[in-house]
């Protein structure tokens, strides 16, 4: 923890260094003969740093979307981890992906966006010296030094990325009366759950079973304080298909079968599972296809609402208004307790878990404000 907040405070201060750093290098490369950056009259090239886990990733797609709105010919390589190459790779979003420990070093950029590095990224940034850099520690450390407040995951990510994008910032940045934050309505899913080879899959899926109208369950999370209580699940479960006819999915991981397996024991209809480590683009065909998706805080939770699934999001130690999706398909349930947000290792109320908070009800009070729209 101390080593990744002394990186965060050096890629603070490189950030506010770069601009004025950037500059006097440029003067002192016309006395210089063989030092080369990107040539002129070329695409403007930019390398996006992610090293982050499925949920972070999602919530740079809208920077993503953004740069290639504004420079459709750009260059847009990532850094990320292996995971997101798999299902980014047929959004369209991505040149390039880089997985290994760094992009080659004969490979120049333009711009650096550094939504989550570490050293090795910042000593890359470094070694290559792009024209501009830009990262999230250096934008919340002038929030902070201004007294600002934090700002959503979306937001930051988009402040990023603001000298390349031309005041689209305001554009993707919108708010709603009730104070969800929200995507304009017109712009379409972040997520297109259409690559051919999950399509196939999920439809012999449903073809098995014969599912026509489901829902999708996530209750697992990579925090057990993030876990809404089994029993809740199956009460919603059984509520659910007796309301609305649906049919259950579980998805997960298969680390987290056993509590899946554990739900299903409570409920006298059957249900299904799709969880055997299947790569992660079918996921995504199967929430896109989906009549709902109620999940924890969590990937499959963000990767629902992205492909425009309407999703219902579960909070407990976490910041909704900081970490949900911004998406008019997306309802957030939170029991705000004074020790929120906390550090998700030993939870304070035991007995009575802030998530545990969160009603049966007040989620089929969310589901109706999300489906019945739709229906009428």
């Amino acid at each position: 923890m101390r080593n990744e907040r002394l990186y965060f405070v050096v890629s603070a201060l490189a950030g506010v260094l770069w601009g004025p750093a950037s500059l006097i290098r440029r003067i002192l490369t016309l006395w210089r003969r063989g030092q080369k950056g990107p040539s002129a009259g070329v695409s403007t090239r930019i390398l996006v740093i992610r090293l982050d886990e499925l949920g972070d990733m999602v919530t740079t797609l809208p920077m993503l979307h953004a740069i290639r709105q504004e420079i459709p010919l750009a260059v847009v390589d990532l850094w990320c981890k292996p995971l997101h190459k798999d299902w980014l790779a047929p959004q369209g979003l991505v040149n390039t992906f880089w997985t290994g420990d760094s992009p080659t070093p004969k490979e120049r950029y333009h711009w650096v966006l550094e939504c989550r590095g570490n050293w090795q990224t910042l000593l890359y940034a470094l070694r290559t010296w792009s024209q501009g850099r830009r990262d999230r520690g250096s934008i919340r450390l002038w929030r902070r030094l201004s007294g600002q407040a934090q700002l959503h995951e979306w937001d930051i990510n988009l402040k990023i990325a603001a000298p390349l994008l031309n005041g689209r910032i305001e554009a993707v940045t919108l708010l709603k009366t009730k104070g969800q934050p929200e995507y304009p309505e017109n712009s379409g899913p972040l997520l297109h759950g259409d690559d051919p080879q999950a399509v196939a899959e999920i439809n012999l899926f449903k073809q098995r079973f014969d599912l026509r109208k489901y829902v999708v369950f996530h209750p697992g999370a990579r925090k057990l304080l993030r876990r809404w209580s089994l029993q809740s699940w199956a009460d919603l479960a059984q509520r659910l298909h007796d309301e609305f006819h649906f049919d259950i999915v579980f998805v997960g991981t298969p680390e987290e079968r056993m509590d899946v397996d554990r739900i299903q024991e409570k409920l006298d209809f059957e249900t299904f599972t799709y969880m055997e480590g299947r790569p992660i683009r079918y996921l995504i065909s199967l929430l896109a296809q989906a009549s709902l998706m109620v999940g924890n805080e969590s990937g499959p939770m963000h990767l629902a609402s992205a492909t425009g699934c309407p999703t219902v999001g579960l909070f407990g130690p976490g910041e909704p208004e900081i970490f949900s999706p911004k998406a008019h398909n997306f309802r957030s349930l939170h029991i705000k307790l004074p020790c929120n947000p906390c550090g998700q290792i030993r939870c304070v109320h035991p007995d009575n878990p802030c998530m545990n908070r969160i009603t049966v009800d007040e989620v089929m009070n969310a589901v109706h404000d999300l489906l019945l729209p739709i229906e009428k």
